[in-house]
């Protein structure tokens, strides 16, 4: 549900702070009091064009905030949505979005950055908003499918699982016989293709680490006079000297410099420790001579060697360029190519087998969807009827609803009914689609009729209607009243109105005002307690002043309302 919303900036809101709670949430006030603009914020909140002029006058950016507590009906679709893109998701679900004058609109999702779409996304999994808005489930022709099939109960669950279920299974059998080919020809194409890859590959009798070693060989190679040159200097500089120079040999000095070292040892024995260390040096150095000795007598540069090496770098460059970026790549490349070579090799036999399964599964399906589609029809036989009399008993006597389900050319997971709701208000009027037709009002109305009728299918959890009571009065306010608290046992309603019958049976009542500060106007909220409840409510009686006699017609008011909960179990969570 929506357990609070802040609101700053935004048209006559400086900051706004709005708690809601379980059940039926009543928003009232005198009007221009600011109760639209509360609408326009959460239309902002649920991803709804942004208009800079809805920035309050004098500042440059505009604010809103939403902090959902997401129930478990919509959890694993939101928690789904949320890891598809990326987002951590908590116990709450916090959406936001600011907009300046320069036309820049952000949204956020529990601190993300978001495009606008993906608030669209996920408002629709949190709210639907009836009204004078834009933001209504019931304009979308795939939402009353959805709808239709939830009405249609556990039979026409089962069956839609049954289509769901086929369909995939002939899906994955298409996708099976177009990895083999569609035809022979083709077949043979790639066939060609994979047994000219694989002898490439095959031929060139790759190892893992050859290309590592062969770089470590060219290095050598390509570098054996300089690395001649460096040996020699350094042997010489070690074991030879330089006899014309006068500069004597490394081991020489060394040998020099142990005996002078051993001769003051004897004065001092404290200097003994580093005769050692001077020995062990000059043994060192002596090996070190050695090992160049012998890798100098070994060491022949070989142009041919270097040419042979090259040319295998550049067998295995021509190989990665095709096949991976890697020799190990290349390697499991040829490992693939080789398993669809013998499944290719055994296609024709295969494709026999899937096109038999294939044709066996779309006769599945298409019964399958023939069931789905009878079951789709008795429930709209049913519905239709009673949302009639429910449209009836809420003003709107003349009014028609009809259920139209259309076959559609390709099967699809929900079978191959295309659904849509049509509407007509007045008589002599034929039936057209809603999005075409309906008012804002007549929405909220047949919205709510819906609602109503699939209280306990319904997944999204908060459901606003904004002025669901414009245009009627007596027995139809009251039987709106009714419903909204019947809604309010299953979601969270939240509901902007001007009519007593309806704030009687509220859970959660605000007040919005305005109040006048310097040469400003603002909106002001306040969440009433049972005394100023009472106020409010006399107020929506007749807007004189209040009196004794007004508060006690209200106190009857709030007494038959609870009694009428009680008696119908009509509280937050009292399904």
């Amino acid at each position: 549900m929506l357990v609070e919303m802040r609101v700053s900036q935004f048209a006559l809101i400086e900051d706004l702070t709005l708690k809601f709670g379980p059940g039926l949430n009543v928003l009232s006030g005198e009007t221009g009091a600011g109760k639209s603009i509360v609408i326009g914020a959460i239309n902002l909140l649920l991803g709804e064009r942004a208009v800079t002029e809805q920035i309050r006058q004098g500042e440059d950016s505009a604010f809103v905030e939403g902090i959902f507590a997401c129930p478990d009906s919509c959890a694993a679709e939101i928690s789904a949505l949320l890891e598809e893109a990326g987002i951590a998701a908590g116990e709450e679900l916090i959406v936001a979005r600011e907009m300046s004058r320069s036309g820049r609109s952000v949204g956020r999702v529990n601190g993300r950055a978001v495009p606008i779409s993906f608030l669209k996304e996920i408002g629709q999994l949190l709210v639907d908003l009836h009204g004078q808005h834009q933001h209504q489930s019931l304009l979308r022709p795939d939402y009353h499918r959805e709808l239709l099939d939830s009405f249609g109960d556990e039979k026409c669950a089962a069956s839609r699982r049954r289509v769901e279920s086929l369909y995939r299974r002939r899906q994955e059998l298409m996708a099976q016989l177009s990895a083999l080919g569609h035809d022979s020809a083709e077949r043979e194409r790639r066939m060609d293709i994979l047994s000219f890859q694989i002898k490439e590959i095959e031929a060139a009798k790759l190892e893992p680490d050859e290309e590592e070693r062969l770089l470590k060989e060219e290095r050598i190679l390509a570098h054996a006079e300089k690395l001649g040159q460096l040996l020699a200097s350094a042997y010489n500089g070690i074991f030879g000297g330089d006899e014309r120079g006068g500069v004597p040999a490394v081991i020489d000095l060394l040998a020099a410099a142990r005996g002078e070292l051993q001769e003051a040892a004897q004065i001092d024995e404290k200097l003994a420790p580093l005769v050692e260390m001077l020995e062990s040096a000059a043994t060192q150095v002596e090996e070190v001579s050695f090992e160049l000795r012998d890798y100098r007598a070994a060491f022949e540069y070989n142009p041919a060697e270097l040419a042979a090496v090259q040319s295998r770098l550049e067998q295995l460059q021509a190989l990665k360029r095709k096949y991976g970026q890697t020799i190990a790549e290349v390697i499991d490349f040829g490992r693939r190519a080789a398993e669809e070579l013998a499944r290719l090799q055994n296609s024709e036999t295969l494709a026999r087998e899937l096109e038999e399964e294939i044709a066996a599964a779309g006769e599945q399906l298409e019964e399958a969807s023939r069931q789905l589609s009878a079951l789709r029809r008795e429930a709209a036989e049913r519905l239709e009827p009673l949302l009639g009399s429910a449209l009836r008993e809420l003003a709107m006597p003349n009014a028609r609803f009809s259920v139209v389900i259309s076959p559609l050319e390709h099967f699809t997971l929900m079978g191959k009914d295309r659904v849509e709701f049509l509407f007509s208000a007045n008589p002599g009027e034929e039936v057209k689609p809603l999005a075409k037709i309906i008012s804002g009002g007549e929405m909220s109305r047949v919205m709510l009729a819906l609602k109503a009728i699939f209280a306990g299918q319904d997944r999204i959890p908060v459901l606003i209607f904004d002025e669901v009571d414009a245009g009627i009065g007596g027995a139809a306010v009251q039987s709106v009243a009714e419903k909204l608290a019947a809604l309010a046992a299953y979601h969270q309603v939240i509901c902007v109105t001007h009519s007593p019958q309806i704030a009687v049976m509220a859970d959660n009542h605000l007040r919005l005002y305005k109040e006048i500060d310097g040469d400003r106007t603002l909106t002001r909220a306040e969440q009433l307690n049972p005394e100023k409840r009472r106020a409010e409510i006399a107020r929506m009686l007749d807007g004189a002043e209040i009196d004794r006699a007004g508060l006690e017609h209200v106190d009857s008011l709030l007494e038959r309302a609870e009694r009428l909960k009680k008696k119908r179990g009509l509280f937050p969570g009292g399904k």
